[in-house]
């Protein structure tokens, strides 16, 4: 990766997984990264909506240890606090840990390159809700909205990855593929019944091109596949099969600054219910795209980035768009890099057919990385 800063920068203003660089990494040394985040949004039409406020506090913490010279083993987790107003003026609150994921993964270096990964999700989180709780947890977990966490557990799970990468003189070309089994839990406070969600298949390609300048491309694909949603050992939902593909470009500037553009679609398949009890979800995409910049000013460094999400389904329910801007400024502090970050958002979101609401998020942050 010969652009980590930018890559980082667009990581961020997606707040979705970075697709397998083509280029696959050997083991680096110690790593810790860890930080603070709170995100707020506001409906102004809370009648239809349902929903007056949201806001999430999260503490993600995630570390990278070498084993040997050709192994890592990475753990990420974090401690959240969701909150959700009704328009009624009731306050529901979800806290706890989520799950904990750990991969054990060696390299085996050549012309061809070949990445091996074990996958541990740890059942450190939260997965059961009362139907209060579990409305807060659906509105955290929606794609129009870019909370730093999806949900706080889902009953654990393993499984593995392999991935091959090769270089072509400036080009890189790498493939992947994981397949990750959940286990069954109990989503509902107080029902006795077992939900298992279904086996996870990722198929992730990528591709780097160094362009003239000390430019980079990168384009990357993802393909999704679930088997079946069991309740009590019973189908229950096939959810639709999701891609995802994602471009950017990165770029000097100036002399010690860089920046990078970039767009992505994702576009999920209808999901089927199986028994009555589960409704269908029809089809979705988000389209995403953005810039960010680093500029460094003095003893700092100044990073801006503008984003939009456009979010929109096949039968108009929940879809919207929502832009953002935001700062960081990277300081260096000891033998760390402190990353205080500010953005705000403004968009709306249509509730049912000849409903909507404006929606206004602030998102601040701090992270803190060991300097290299």
């Amino acid at each position: 990766m010969r652009h980590p800063t930018t890559w980082a920068l667009l990581g961020a203003a997606l707040f979705l997984p970075l697709p397998t660089l083509a280029q696959t990494p050997g083991p680096s040394p110690f790593q810790l990264r860890a930080g603070a985040a709170f995100e707020s949004y506001q409906f102004a039409e809370e009648e239809a909506v349902g929903i007056r406020s949201l806001s999430l506090f999260s503490v993600p913490v995630a570390g990278a240890f070498p084993l040997g010279a050709q192994g890592t083993l990475e753990v990420r987790s974090a401690l959240a606090r969701g909150s959700m107003e009704t328009a009624a003026g009731e306050t529901v609150e979800v806290s706890g840990l989520t799950d904990t994921e750990v991969r054990v993964g060696f390299r085996i270096p050549g012309a061809v390159t070949i990445q091996l990964q074990a996958i541990g999700v740890i059942p450190t989180g939260n997965s059961s809700h009362t139907e209060e709780e579990s409305v807060l947890a659906g509105a955290v977990a929606s794609d129009l909205l870019p909370f730093r966490i999806s949900n706080w557990g889902a009953g654990g799970g393993g499984g593995g990855l392999v991935g091959v990468s090769r270089s072509f003189g400036a080009t890189a070309v790498g493939v992947s593929a994981s397949y990750l089994a959940g286990r069954a839990f109990e989503p509902l406070s107080g029902e006795s019944f077992a939900y298992r969600p279904g086996d996870h298949l990722r198929v992730r390609g990528a591709l780097d091109h160094d362009v003239e300048g000390g430019g980079r491309v990168t384009m990357s694909l993802t393909l999704d596949r679930f088997s079946e949603d069991l309740l009590d050992e019973t189908n229950l939902y096939q959810a639709g099969n999701r891609v995802q593909t994602v471009a950017s470009y990165s770029f000097r500037q100036g002399r010690t600054g860089s920046g990078v553009i970039y767009g992505g679609i994702f576009h999920r398949s209808q999901g089927t219910a199986l028994l009555e009890a589960a409704p269908s979800i029809p089809s979705q995409q988000l389209l995403l795209a953005g810039a960010g910049l680093r500029r460094p000013t003095g003893s700092v460094t100044l990073v801006p980035t503008v984003d939009v999400r456009v979010h929109r389904t096949e039968d108009g329910v929940g879809q919207g768009w929502l832009p953002g801007a935001g700062l960081g400024v990277e300081v260096p502090a000891g033998g760390w890099i402190l990353v205080p970050t500010a953005r705000a958002r403004y968009g709306r979101v249509l509730v049912r057919e000849g409903s909507e609401s404006a929606i206004t998020g602030l998102e601040v942050s701090l992270t803190a990385r060991p300097r290299r």
